[in-house]
């Protein structure tokens, strides 16, 4: 089998500063709601959750799939 398969690379798209646990809850729960297809909605729902000192386009469309991509990656699945 070849070393490359299953693995997939990471799109870093956005601002390189790390969500909080706070804002990573927020916007799984925008997902589940709006679902990963619907960013336009995500992204808006999860604005007001800002961490103070976060630039306008923190929470932006392609950032936000970015970020839930990535966590999806970084979460075990459970057993």
């Amino acid at each position: 089998m070849a070393s490359g398969v299953g693995k997939h690379k990471l799109l870093v798209i956005g601002p390189t500063e790390p969500w909080s646990v706070r804002e990573k809850l927020c916007l799984a729960t925008s997902v589940m709601k709006s679902g990963d297809q619907n960013w336009v909605s995500v992204s808006r729902a999860i604005k007001p959750f800002a961490e103070p000192g976060r630039p306008p386009d923190w929470f932006s469309q392609k950032h936000c799939a970015s970020k839930y991509s990535e966590l999806l990656e970084t979460t075990e699945a459970p057993k």
